[in-house]
């Protein structure tokens, strides 16, 4: 693999955002301060996100309604997680059953904008309008490390798993190019793990690059204060790590977005 054309806005006459960040040098953000929103209701979520998950990693959860009937349903985000994770995200962040919203994809890649993935997740901002969603990734996805053995030239996959493994190569094959060009002196198992840090983050901003495709999300980022973070799992601590939202979140919409 060879990259996207370097002179692609050239030939095209424009200036692309999207493709100056797929073809930047991406820094991980994982060990980047903790992520806050542009208002004041998103920075609330994030920190209730936050506190929860604190309390989850520390086994100190808060106690849960008794029944079903004791739990209201008014969701103050979306989280879109993975399939493969296998703790259920609503613990994760320790919430209320009905605070959450939740939807698993497999990658976490959100569909193609006619399928149905796309269109409940679309149906879900119209809904609830909660003014946050997190695109939750999985620090060990067995997605993304099959993309990337992929990438490398392993066997030949499924049908049915190419569906989910093309989309994923994208940021698989990005991470891989980054991190050979760079880490000459690092030893294999060194790259490995660098190459899927990077590439699991990658796939999170891929994720929200694919839902900015929506008329309804980009719609309600602008018009109704919707934001969209990233966000990383490690399963194995259960602790949550915020990237914040698209690095190029302004130049993809077009427009800069105020703060409150």
């Amino acid at each position: 693999f060879m990259g996207e054309h370097p002179e692609l806005e050239k030939i095209v006459g424009t200036t692309l955002p999207s493709y100056q960040f797929r073809t930047s040098e991406y820094k991980s953000l994982i060990s980047a301060g903790a992520s806050t929103g542009r208002s004041a209701i998103v920075r609330a979520g994030l920190q209730r996100l936050a506190l929860g998950n604190e309390r989850f990693v520390a086994n100190n959860p808060l106690p849960q309604p008794k029944s079903p009937d004791e739990a209201s349903i008014n969701p103050f985000a979306i989280v879109v997680g993975m399939a493969e994770v296998r703790l259920p995200i609503e613990r994760v962040f320790d919430v209320t059953p009905g605070d959450l919203v939740v939807q698993r994809v497999s990658g976490g890649i959100a569909g193609r904008e006619d399928s149905t993935l796309f269109a409940s997740l679309e149906y879900a901002v119209t809904r609830w309008r909660p003014k946050l969603l997190v695109v939750l990734a999985d620090s060990d996805s067995k997605i993304v490390s099959a993309a990337i053995d992929q990438v490398a030239g392993d066997v030949i996959p499924s049908a049915s798993q190419r569906g989910v493994l093309d989309r994923v190569m994208v940021s698989a094959m990005r991470a891989k190019m980054q991190v050979d060009k760079a880490e000459k002196k690092t030893t294999s198992a060194g790259r490995k793990l660098k190459i899927q840090q990077l590439a699991t983050e990658l796939n999170a901003f891929y994720t929200i690059e694919q839902l900015l495709k929506s008329d309804v999300i980009r719609e309600a980022i602008v018009e109704d204060g919707l934001e969209l973070h990233a966000a990383v799992l490690d399963e194995q601590t259960g602790a949550v790590k915020m990237l914040g939202e698209h690095p190029a979140l302004s130049g993809i919409l077009g427009m800069e977005l105020s703060e409150d």
